[in-house]
């Protein structure tokens, strides 16, 4: 993917087609990140996907 400058605002991500490419079950990775629905905005699933990482790496320090 290049960067030519255009911004992710406003893409949404399908949940379903997520949970395949990362081999997680939907229900897990709409509890674990706490979102509702079936599509999120990219731009919030980064925010959400930062906030867990950042909460498992203090839970393990």
């Amino acid at each position: 993917m290049s960067n030519d400058g255009a911004t992710s605002e406003g893409v949404k991500v399908d949940l379903q087609s997520f949970s395949k490419l990362t081999g997680f079950p939907i229900e897990l990775i709409k509890e674990e990140l706490m979102i509702n629905g079936e599509e999120v905005e990219l731009e919030e699933l980064r925010k959400a996907m930062i906030s867990l990482i950042d909460s498992t790496m203090l839970e393990n320090s």
